[in-house]
Protein backbone atom coordinates (compact mmCIF):
# COMPACT_ATOMS: atom_id res chain seq x y z
CA UNK A 1 0.00 0.00 0.00
CA UNK A 2 1.31 3.48 -0.83
CA UNK A 3 1.75 6.16 1.80
CA UNK A 4 -0.02 9.46 1.52
CA UNK A 5 3.22 11.37 2.08
CA UNK A 6 6.61 9.66 1.78
CA UNK A 7 8.58 10.19 4.96
CA UNK A 8 5.62 10.45 7.29
CA UNK A 9 5.06 7.73 9.85
CA UNK A 10 1.34 7.43 9.23
CA UNK A 11 -1.68 5.29 9.68
CA UNK A 12 -4.48 6.43 7.43
CA UNK A 13 -7.89 6.94 8.95
CA UNK A 14 -11.20 7.42 7.34
CA UNK A 15 -13.79 9.38 8.41
CA UNK A 16 -10.92 9.67 6.43
CA UNK A 17 -8.18 10.40 8.91
CA UNK A 18 -4.41 10.18 8.94
CA UNK A 19 -2.80 9.55 12.31
CA UNK A 20 0.84 10.53 12.48
CA UNK A 21 3.30 8.87 14.79
CA UNK A 22 4.40 11.90 16.80
CA UNK A 23 4.12 15.47 15.60
CA UNK A 24 3.00 16.23 12.06
CA UNK A 25 5.83 17.09 9.68
CA UNK A 26 4.68 19.07 6.69
CA UNK A 27 6.46 18.67 3.35
CA UNK A 28 9.22 21.19 2.71
CA UNK A 29 7.36 22.42 -0.37
CA UNK A 30 4.70 23.94 1.89
CA UNK A 31 5.48 27.45 3.00
CA UNK A 32 3.63 30.48 4.25
CA UNK A 33 4.16 34.23 4.20
CA UNK A 34 5.89 34.67 7.58
CA UNK A 35 5.60 38.46 7.48
CA UNK A 36 1.85 38.31 6.87
CA UNK A 37 1.39 35.53 9.44
CA UNK A 38 3.34 37.39 12.11
CA UNK A 39 1.32 40.52 11.49
CA UNK A 40 -1.93 38.56 11.82
CA UNK A 41 -0.74 36.92 15.03
CA UNK A 42 0.11 40.34 16.45
CA UNK A 43 -3.44 41.44 15.60
CA UNK A 44 -4.84 38.36 17.34
CA UNK A 45 -2.76 38.92 20.47
CA UNK A 46 -3.76 42.59 20.57
CA UNK A 47 -7.48 41.75 20.45
CA UNK A 48 -7.00 38.89 22.91
CA UNK A 49 -5.15 41.10 25.42
CA UNK A 50 -7.71 43.90 25.18
CA UNK A 51 -10.54 41.40 25.66
CA UNK A 52 -9.08 39.73 28.74
CA UNK A 53 -8.31 43.09 30.37
CA UNK A 54 -11.29 45.29 29.50
CA UNK A 55 -14.28 43.01 28.80
CA UNK A 56 -17.26 43.79 31.06
CA UNK A 57 -17.22 40.33 32.73
CA UNK A 58 -14.36 38.08 33.79
CA UNK A 59 -13.01 35.84 31.03
CA UNK A 60 -11.21 32.52 30.83
CA UNK A 61 -8.10 32.80 28.65
CA UNK A 62 -8.10 29.12 27.75
CA UNK A 63 -11.75 29.21 26.66
CA UNK A 64 -11.15 32.30 24.52
CA UNK A 65 -8.16 30.78 22.74
CA UNK A 66 -9.93 27.44 22.21
CA UNK A 67 -12.94 29.30 20.76
CA UNK A 68 -10.64 31.18 18.38
CA UNK A 69 -8.92 27.96 17.29
CA UNK A 70 -12.24 26.20 16.80
CA UNK A 71 -13.54 29.13 14.77
CA UNK A 72 -10.44 29.09 12.56
CA UNK A 73 -10.86 25.40 11.77
CA UNK A 74 -14.64 25.52 11.42
CA UNK A 75 -14.24 28.28 8.82
CA UNK A 76 -12.49 25.75 6.59
CA UNK A 77 -14.98 22.87 6.53
CA UNK A 78 -17.23 20.92 8.92
CA UNK A 79 -14.68 18.13 9.43
CA UNK A 80 -11.67 20.20 10.51
CA UNK A 81 -11.81 20.50 14.30
CA UNK A 82 -9.77 21.09 17.45
CA UNK A 83 -9.75 18.05 19.73
CA UNK A 84 -9.84 18.74 23.46
CA UNK A 85 -8.04 16.25 25.73
CA UNK A 86 -11.30 14.31 26.27
CA UNK A 87 -12.12 14.36 22.54
CA UNK A 88 -8.61 13.23 21.67
CA UNK A 89 -8.69 10.32 24.13
CA UNK A 90 -12.14 9.19 22.95
CA UNK A 91 -11.00 9.21 19.33
CA UNK A 92 -7.91 7.23 20.23
CA UNK A 93 -10.08 4.61 21.92
CA UNK A 94 -12.43 4.40 18.93
CA UNK A 95 -9.54 3.79 16.56
CA UNK A 96 -7.54 1.41 18.72
CA UNK A 97 -10.65 -0.58 19.59
CA UNK A 98 -9.76 -1.01 23.26
CA UNK A 99 -9.52 0.80 26.58
CA UNK A 100 -9.08 -0.06 30.25
CA UNK A 101 -12.22 -0.02 32.36
CA UNK A 102 -15.17 -2.17 33.43
CA UNK A 103 -17.17 -2.43 30.20
CA UNK A 104 -20.43 -0.50 30.51
CA UNK A 105 -22.19 2.04 28.34
CA UNK A 106 -23.65 4.79 30.53
CA UNK A 107 -25.86 7.83 30.12
CA UNK A 108 -28.08 10.22 32.05
CA UNK A 109 -31.69 9.00 32.38
CA UNK A 110 -34.19 10.99 34.49
CA UNK A 111 -31.21 12.88 35.97
CA UNK A 112 -29.61 9.60 37.14
CA UNK A 113 -26.36 8.12 35.89
CA UNK A 114 -27.68 4.92 34.32
CA UNK A 115 -26.21 1.77 32.77
CA UNK A 116 -27.40 1.65 29.16
CA UNK A 117 -25.85 -1.75 28.63
CA UNK A 118 -22.97 -3.86 29.95
CA UNK A 119 -20.64 -5.17 27.24
CA UNK A 120 -20.74 -8.95 27.05
CA UNK A 121 -17.71 -10.72 28.52
CA UNK A 122 -16.42 -7.66 30.40
CA UNK A 123 -15.88 -7.31 34.18
CA UNK A 124 -19.17 -5.41 34.58
CA UNK A 125 -21.05 -8.09 32.66
CA UNK A 126 -19.51 -10.89 34.70
CA UNK A 127 -20.23 -9.02 37.95
CA UNK A 128 -23.93 -8.97 37.08
CA UNK A 129 -24.56 -5.33 36.22
CA UNK A 130 -27.68 -4.85 34.10
CA UNK A 131 -29.16 -2.25 31.76
CA UNK A 132 -31.27 0.14 33.78
CA UNK A 133 -29.09 0.02 36.90
CA UNK A 134 -28.73 3.51 38.36
CA UNK A 135 -25.20 4.24 39.55
CA UNK A 136 -25.63 6.34 42.69
CA UNK A 137 -22.04 6.23 43.94
CA UNK A 138 -18.57 5.77 42.43
CA UNK A 139 -15.97 4.82 45.03
CA UNK A 140 -18.30 6.05 47.77
CA UNK A 141 -18.87 9.47 46.19
CA UNK A 142 -22.38 10.46 45.08
CA UNK A 143 -22.98 10.78 41.35
CA UNK A 144 -25.60 13.49 41.84
CA UNK A 145 -24.94 16.20 39.26
CA UNK A 146 -22.09 14.31 37.59
CA UNK A 147 -21.87 14.44 33.80
CA UNK A 148 -21.46 11.35 31.64
CA UNK A 149 -17.94 12.44 30.67
CA UNK A 150 -16.93 12.93 34.30
CA UNK A 151 -18.34 9.53 35.24
CA UNK A 152 -16.52 7.81 32.39
CA UNK A 153 -13.21 9.25 33.55
CA UNK A 154 -13.89 8.10 37.14
CA UNK A 155 -14.90 4.56 36.13
CA UNK A 156 -12.03 3.98 33.71
CA UNK A 157 -8.62 3.19 35.11
CA UNK A 158 -5.57 0.96 34.84
CA UNK A 159 -6.03 -2.75 34.31
CA UNK A 160 -5.95 -4.61 37.64
CA UNK A 161 -7.19 -1.68 39.71
CA UNK A 162 -10.67 -1.77 41.24
CA UNK A 163 -13.66 0.57 41.33
CA UNK A 164 -16.67 0.42 43.66
CA UNK A 165 -20.03 1.08 42.02
CA UNK A 166 -23.20 1.36 44.12
CA UNK A 167 -26.36 0.92 42.09
CA UNK A 168 -30.10 1.06 42.60
CA UNK A 169 -31.91 -1.56 40.52
CA UNK A 170 -35.59 -1.18 39.57
CA UNK A 171 -37.69 -3.70 41.46
CA UNK A 172 -35.26 -4.18 44.34
CA UNK A 173 -35.67 -2.40 47.70
CA UNK A 174 -31.97 -2.11 48.56
CA UNK A 175 -28.95 -0.80 46.71
CA UNK A 176 -26.28 -3.19 45.39
CA UNK A 177 -22.54 -2.66 45.72
CA UNK A 178 -20.20 -3.93 42.98
CA UNK A 179 -16.44 -4.04 43.48
CA UNK A 180 -15.15 -4.54 39.95
CA UNK A 181 -11.57 -5.08 38.83
CA UNK A 182 -10.78 -3.15 35.69
CA UNK A 183 -9.49 -4.91 32.60
CA UNK A 184 -8.79 -4.26 28.91
CA UNK A 185 -12.12 -3.78 27.12
CA UNK A 186 -12.20 -4.62 23.42
CA UNK A 187 -14.61 -2.85 21.05
CA UNK A 188 -15.20 -5.29 18.20
CA UNK A 189 -15.51 -4.17 14.60
CA UNK A 190 -17.54 -7.30 13.84
CA UNK A 191 -20.18 -7.78 16.55
CA UNK A 192 -21.95 -10.51 14.56
CA UNK A 193 -21.08 -13.12 11.93
CA UNK A 194 -23.34 -16.10 11.25
CA UNK A 195 -25.25 -18.10 8.63
CA UNK A 196 -28.76 -16.86 7.83
CA UNK A 197 -29.55 -19.97 5.80
CA UNK A 198 -27.62 -22.89 4.32
CA UNK A 199 -26.02 -20.74 1.62
CA UNK A 200 -25.94 -17.19 2.96
CA UNK A 201 -23.63 -15.66 5.55
CA UNK A 202 -24.14 -12.36 7.34
CA UNK A 203 -21.40 -10.09 8.72
CA UNK A 204 -22.18 -6.95 10.64
CA UNK A 205 -19.30 -4.45 10.33
CA UNK A 206 -19.89 -1.59 12.74
CA UNK A 207 -16.59 0.33 12.62
CA UNK A 208 -13.19 0.47 10.89
CA UNK A 209 -10.37 0.18 13.41
CA UNK A 210 -6.95 -1.31 13.91
CA UNK A 211 -8.31 -4.86 14.33
CA UNK A 212 -10.91 -4.73 11.55
CA UNK A 213 -8.86 -6.61 8.95
CA UNK A 214 -8.23 -9.50 11.34
CA UNK A 215 -11.84 -9.62 12.54
CA UNK A 216 -13.30 -9.63 9.02
CA UNK A 217 -10.81 -12.28 7.90
CA UNK A 218 -11.82 -14.51 10.82
CA UNK A 219 -15.52 -13.93 10.17
CA UNK A 220 -15.11 -14.77 6.47
CA UNK A 221 -13.19 -17.92 7.30
CA UNK A 222 -15.93 -18.97 9.72
CA UNK A 223 -18.86 -18.56 7.35
CA UNK A 224 -17.01 -20.07 4.39
CA UNK A 225 -16.25 -23.15 6.48
CA UNK A 226 -19.99 -23.34 7.23
CA UNK A 227 -20.78 -23.40 3.50
CA UNK A 228 -21.50 -19.77 2.61
CA UNK A 229 -21.84 -19.18 -1.13
CA UNK A 230 -23.36 -15.73 -0.65
CA UNK A 231 -22.58 -12.95 1.81
CA UNK A 232 -24.49 -9.99 3.21
CA UNK A 233 -22.04 -7.37 4.52
CA UNK A 234 -23.97 -4.90 6.68
CA UNK A 235 -22.46 -1.39 6.68
CA UNK A 236 -25.57 0.47 7.80
CA UNK A 237 -24.86 3.09 10.41
CA UNK A 238 -21.10 2.55 10.08
CA UNK A 239 -19.71 6.09 10.13
CA UNK A 240 -16.13 5.15 9.28
CA UNK A 241 -12.78 4.87 11.01
CA UNK A 242 -9.38 3.94 9.64
CA UNK A 243 -8.84 4.66 5.97
CA UNK A 244 -6.37 1.77 5.69
CA UNK A 245 -8.96 -0.61 7.19
CA UNK A 246 -11.36 0.29 4.38
CA UNK A 247 -8.75 -0.63 1.77
CA UNK A 248 -8.03 -3.85 3.69
CA UNK A 249 -11.71 -4.83 3.70
CA UNK A 250 -12.09 -4.16 -0.03
CA UNK A 251 -9.01 -6.37 -0.47
CA UNK A 252 -11.04 -9.40 0.63
CA UNK A 253 -13.49 -9.06 -2.26
CA UNK A 254 -11.43 -7.81 -5.22
CA UNK A 255 -8.64 -9.36 -7.32
CA UNK A 256 -5.08 -8.23 -6.64
CA UNK A 257 -4.13 -5.02 -8.44
CA UNK A 258 -7.65 -3.56 -8.50
CA UNK A 259 -8.01 0.17 -7.85
CA UNK A 260 -9.87 0.77 -4.58
CA UNK A 261 -9.70 4.54 -4.10
CA UNK A 262 -7.61 7.58 -5.02
CA UNK A 263 -6.85 10.69 -2.97
CA UNK A 264 -5.99 14.23 -3.98
CA UNK A 265 -4.93 17.21 -1.90
CA UNK A 266 -3.03 20.49 -2.08
CA UNK A 267 -0.18 19.29 0.14
CA UNK A 268 -0.32 15.54 -0.38
CA UNK A 269 -0.69 15.44 -4.16
CA UNK A 270 -2.45 12.47 -5.75
CA UNK A 271 -2.20 8.84 -4.76
CA UNK A 272 -3.91 5.60 -5.77
CA UNK A 273 -4.63 2.59 -3.55
CA UNK A 274 -4.78 -0.88 -5.07
CA UNK A 275 -5.60 -4.28 -3.64
CA UNK A 276 -2.53 -6.37 -2.88
CA UNK A 277 -3.78 -9.67 -1.44
CA UNK A 278 -5.59 -12.61 -2.97
CA UNK A 279 -9.33 -12.16 -2.60
CA UNK A 280 -10.82 -14.25 0.21
CA UNK A 281 -14.44 -14.42 -0.96
CA UNK A 282 -15.67 -14.59 -4.55
CA UNK A 283 -19.29 -15.63 -4.01
CA UNK A 284 -22.43 -13.52 -4.31
CA UNK A 285 -22.04 -10.29 -2.35
CA UNK A 286 -24.58 -7.71 -1.15
CA UNK A 287 -23.66 -4.62 0.84
CA UNK A 288 -26.35 -3.04 3.02
CA UNK A 289 -25.97 0.75 3.24
CA UNK A 290 -27.94 3.73 4.47
CA UNK A 291 -27.58 7.41 5.32
CA UNK A 292 -25.41 6.48 8.30
CA UNK A 293 -22.85 4.71 6.11
CA UNK A 294 -20.04 7.22 5.74
CA UNK A 295 -16.39 7.65 4.87
CA UNK A 296 -14.64 4.26 5.16
CA UNK A 297 -17.97 2.54 4.53
CA UNK A 298 -18.33 4.59 1.36
CA UNK A 299 -14.80 3.74 0.25
CA UNK A 300 -15.68 0.04 0.46
CA UNK A 301 -19.10 0.51 -1.13
CA UNK A 302 -17.73 2.65 -3.96
CA UNK A 303 -14.86 0.27 -4.70
CA UNK A 304 -17.08 -2.81 -4.83
CA UNK A 305 -19.85 -1.12 -6.78
CA UNK A 306 -17.55 0.49 -9.38
CA UNK A 307 -15.72 -2.81 -9.87
CA UNK A 308 -19.02 -4.74 -10.22
CA UNK A 309 -18.11 -6.91 -7.25
CA UNK A 310 -21.24 -6.31 -5.17
CA UNK A 311 -24.84 -5.15 -5.26
CA UNK A 312 -25.74 -2.32 -2.88
CA UNK A 313 -29.12 -2.47 -1.16
CA UNK A 314 -30.61 0.19 1.09
CA UNK A 315 -30.59 3.98 0.79
CA UNK A 316 -28.11 6.62 -0.36
CA UNK A 317 -24.99 6.85 1.80
CA UNK A 318 -23.99 9.94 3.78
CA UNK A 319 -21.55 11.53 1.33
CA UNK A 320 -18.30 12.15 3.18
CA UNK A 321 -15.53 12.06 0.65
CA UNK A 322 -12.75 13.88 2.46
CA UNK A 323 -9.63 12.72 4.29
CA UNK A 324 -8.54 14.26 7.58
CA UNK A 325 -5.11 14.25 9.18
CA UNK A 326 -5.10 13.75 12.93
CA UNK A 327 -2.24 15.81 14.32
CA UNK A 328 -0.97 15.01 17.80
CA UNK A 329 -0.23 18.38 19.38
CA UNK A 330 1.17 16.82 22.53
CA UNK A 331 0.78 17.68 26.20
CA UNK A 332 0.41 21.30 27.29
CA UNK A 333 1.12 22.22 30.95
CA UNK A 334 -2.08 22.61 32.99
CA UNK A 335 -4.19 22.10 29.85
CA UNK A 336 -3.84 18.48 28.75
CA UNK A 337 -3.19 16.58 25.53
CA UNK A 338 -4.63 18.25 22.42
CA UNK A 339 -5.01 17.28 18.80
CA UNK A 340 -6.21 18.75 15.52
CA UNK A 341 -8.18 16.95 12.85
CA UNK A 342 -7.55 18.76 9.56
CA UNK A 343 -8.90 17.99 6.09
CA UNK A 344 -5.90 17.31 3.86
CA UNK A 345 -7.35 15.47 0.87
CA UNK A 346 -10.49 14.32 -0.91
CA UNK A 347 -10.97 10.78 -2.08
CA UNK A 348 -12.48 9.47 -5.28
CA UNK A 349 -14.07 6.15 -6.17
CA UNK A 350 -12.43 3.98 -8.86
CA UNK A 351 -14.47 5.61 -11.63
CA UNK A 352 -13.16 9.03 -10.56
CA UNK A 353 -16.29 10.24 -8.77
CA UNK A 354 -16.29 12.37 -5.64
CA UNK A 355 -19.11 11.49 -3.27
CA UNK A 356 -18.52 14.45 -0.93
CA UNK A 357 -21.73 16.34 -0.23
CA UNK A 358 -19.85 19.56 0.63
CA UNK A 359 -18.73 19.83 -3.01
CA UNK A 360 -22.30 19.83 -4.28
CA UNK A 361 -23.55 23.35 -5.00
CA UNK A 362 -27.18 22.36 -4.57
CA UNK A 363 -26.44 20.98 -1.11
CA UNK A 364 -24.45 24.04 -0.05
CA UNK A 365 -27.26 26.29 -1.28
CA UNK A 366 -29.88 24.40 0.70
CA UNK A 367 -31.35 22.30 -2.09
CA UNK A 368 -33.74 19.54 -1.10
CA UNK A 369 -32.29 16.04 -0.83
CA UNK A 370 -34.66 14.86 -3.55
CA UNK A 371 -32.76 17.01 -6.08
CA UNK A 372 -29.28 15.99 -5.02
CA UNK A 373 -27.73 13.25 -7.13
CA UNK A 374 -24.03 13.95 -6.89
CA UNK A 375 -23.23 13.13 -3.27
CA UNK A 376 -23.02 9.84 -1.48
CA UNK A 377 -23.41 6.48 -3.19
CA UNK A 378 -26.77 5.45 -4.54
CA UNK A 379 -27.77 1.81 -3.93
CA UNK A 380 -28.54 -0.52 -6.81
CA UNK A 381 -31.75 -1.55 -5.05
CA UNK A 382 -33.50 0.98 -2.82
CA UNK A 383 -35.05 -0.18 0.44
CA UNK A 384 -36.18 2.66 2.68
CA UNK A 385 -36.74 0.61 5.81
CA UNK A 386 -37.41 2.12 9.20
CA UNK A 387 -38.68 5.50 7.98
CA UNK A 388 -40.32 7.54 10.72
CA UNK A 389 -43.33 9.82 10.50
CA UNK A 390 -44.11 12.87 12.60
CA UNK A 391 -42.50 13.88 15.88
CA UNK A 392 -43.58 10.96 18.08
CA UNK A 393 -40.50 8.74 17.51
CA UNK A 394 -38.13 11.58 18.33
CA UNK A 395 -40.08 12.45 21.49
CA UNK A 396 -40.11 8.82 22.65
CA UNK A 397 -36.38 8.46 22.09
CA UNK A 398 -35.55 11.78 23.77
CA UNK A 399 -37.61 10.80 26.83
CA UNK A 400 -35.98 7.32 27.00
CA UNK A 401 -39.46 5.79 26.78
CA UNK A 402 -38.28 2.58 25.13
CA UNK A 403 -35.41 2.22 27.60
CA UNK A 404 -37.64 2.65 30.67
CA UNK A 405 -40.39 0.37 29.40
CA UNK A 406 -37.93 -2.40 28.48
CA UNK A 407 -36.27 -2.22 31.89
CA UNK A 408 -39.60 -2.97 33.58
CA UNK A 409 -40.73 -5.44 30.91
CA UNK A 410 -37.85 -7.88 31.36
CA UNK A 411 -38.47 -7.94 35.11
CA UNK A 412 -42.02 -9.11 34.56
CA UNK A 413 -41.71 -11.42 31.54
CA UNK A 414 -39.72 -14.45 30.44
CA UNK A 415 -38.20 -13.58 27.05
CA UNK A 416 -38.47 -16.48 24.60
CA UNK A 417 -35.80 -17.24 22.00
CA UNK A 418 -38.12 -16.16 19.16
CA UNK A 419 -39.31 -12.98 20.86
CA UNK A 420 -40.70 -10.11 18.81
CA UNK A 421 -43.03 -7.42 20.23
CA UNK A 422 -46.49 -8.79 19.48
CA UNK A 423 -49.81 -6.93 19.52
CA UNK A 424 -50.16 -7.46 23.28
CA UNK A 425 -46.73 -5.99 23.98
CA UNK A 426 -47.34 -3.03 21.68
CA UNK A 427 -50.76 -2.35 23.23
CA UNK A 428 -49.19 -2.46 26.69
CA UNK A 429 -46.50 -0.01 25.58
CA UNK A 430 -49.18 2.28 24.16
CA UNK A 431 -51.00 2.24 27.50
CA UNK A 432 -47.70 2.97 29.26
CA UNK A 433 -47.17 6.02 27.05
CA UNK A 434 -50.66 7.30 27.79
CA UNK A 435 -50.06 6.91 31.53
CA UNK A 436 -46.79 8.84 31.16
CA UNK A 437 -48.61 11.72 29.49
CA UNK A 438 -47.47 11.29 25.87
CA UNK A 439 -49.80 12.57 23.16
CA UNK A 440 -49.80 12.05 19.40
CA UNK A 441 -51.79 12.86 16.31
CA UNK A 442 -54.37 10.43 14.91
CA UNK A 443 -52.61 7.65 13.03
CA UNK A 444 -49.12 8.71 14.15
CA UNK A 445 -48.63 5.68 16.40
CA UNK A 446 -49.77 3.27 13.67
CA UNK A 447 -47.65 5.02 11.01
CA UNK A 448 -44.57 4.40 13.15
CA UNK A 449 -45.49 0.87 14.21
CA UNK A 450 -42.43 -0.85 12.73
CA UNK A 451 -40.09 1.73 14.27
CA UNK A 452 -41.80 1.21 17.63
CA UNK A 453 -41.61 -2.59 17.35
CA UNK A 454 -37.95 -2.49 16.36
CA UNK A 455 -37.06 -0.05 19.15
CA UNK A 456 -38.82 -2.18 21.75
CA UNK A 457 -37.08 -5.27 20.41
CA UNK A 458 -33.67 -3.58 20.53
CA UNK A 459 -34.05 -2.47 24.14
CA UNK A 460 -35.52 -5.77 25.37
CA UNK A 461 -32.97 -7.81 23.42
CA UNK A 462 -30.10 -5.78 24.91
CA UNK A 463 -31.20 -6.99 28.34
CA UNK A 464 -31.58 -10.60 27.23
CA UNK A 465 -29.02 -11.67 24.62
CA UNK A 466 -25.56 -10.83 23.34
CA UNK A 467 -25.13 -8.65 20.25
CA UNK A 468 -24.84 -11.55 17.80
CA UNK A 469 -28.09 -13.08 19.02
CA UNK A 470 -29.72 -9.67 18.61
CA UNK A 471 -28.78 -9.60 14.94
CA UNK A 472 -29.83 -13.23 14.48
CA UNK A 473 -33.24 -12.42 15.91
CA UNK A 474 -33.56 -9.18 13.93
CA UNK A 475 -32.82 -10.49 10.43
CA UNK A 476 -36.23 -12.13 9.82
CA UNK A 477 -37.82 -8.71 10.42
CA UNK A 478 -35.19 -6.70 8.52
CA UNK A 479 -36.57 -5.60 5.15
CA UNK A 480 -33.14 -4.94 3.62
CA UNK A 481 -31.82 -8.37 4.67
CA UNK A 482 -34.91 -10.05 3.24
CA UNK A 483 -34.48 -8.11 -0.02
CA UNK A 484 -30.87 -9.32 -0.21
CA UNK A 485 -32.01 -12.92 0.24
CA UNK A 486 -34.53 -12.38 -2.56
CA UNK A 487 -31.75 -11.05 -4.79
CA UNK A 488 -29.61 -14.12 -4.16
CA UNK A 489 -32.60 -16.35 -4.79
CA UNK A 490 -34.07 -14.67 -7.89
CA UNK A 491 -31.11 -12.71 -9.28
CA UNK A 492 -33.01 -9.44 -9.25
Amino acid sequence: MKKILPGWVTVVLATGLIVAGGLMILPSAIAYDSVSANSSLELFMDVFSRTTITYVDSTDSQELIEAALRGMLESLDPNSILLSPDDYENLRIQLSGSFEGVGITIGIRDEWLTVISPVEGTPAFRAGMKAGDRIVEIDGVSTSGVTTTEAVMQIRGPRGSAVDLTVVRPGLPDSINFEIERDVIDLPSVPAAFMIDDETGYIRLSRFGEETQKEVRNALREIVEEGAENLILDLRGNAGGLFSAAVDVADFFLPSGTLVVSTRGNAVGEDNYYTTARMSFDGGLVLLVDGGSASSSEIVAGALQDNNAAILIGSRTYGKGSVQTLMDLGEFPNLGHYGVKLTTARYFTPDGSSIDRTLNDDFLNGGSEDTLENWGIAPDITVESGEISGSLPVELYAASAFFKYATDYVLEHDIEADFWPDSTCVADFRSYLTEEGFEWEDGEFTDNLFYIERSLFAEIAARTWDREMYYRMMTPHDEAVQRALQYFRDGE
